[in-house]
């Protein structure tokens, strides 16, 4: 019997971030979209959404996201709302958000 493997898809950005349970999956997801609802209010905030899927990927590459991208999840907006401003984590993440959804449009 094989254990499954969650992930949290934001849709839109079509990115995935491993999760070490279900249960973590839904809570970095809650945290996204409230984070998602807070700052975007325009149209790009209708095509960003944090849903929980299982891994669609190996779990050899889901036991990789979980350790190489652990830094990265730890810094993004959701986790550190209090950090603001063009240089700090947030504004980081919204021109990373930015240039994703400028590429997405762009196909």
């Amino acid at each position: 019997m094989s254990e499954q493997l969650w992930c949290v898809h934001i849709e839109g950005l079509n990115d995935f971030i491993a999760t070490d349970s279900h249960e973590s999956a839904r809570q970095e997801a809650l945290a996204i979209n409230a984070y998602i609802d807070r700052a975007e209010k325009g149209p790009r905030a209708a095509i960003l959404r944090a849903v929980v899927i299982e891994w669609p990927f190996t779990p050899a590459s889901h036991a990789r996201s979980l350790h190489d991208d652990w830094h990265d999840l730890q810094n993004m907006p959701h986790r550190k709302a209090s950090t603001s401003g063009p240089d700090g984590v947030l504004g980081s993440i919204a021109r990373r958000v930015k240039e994703l959804v400028s590429v997405a449009r762009g196909k």
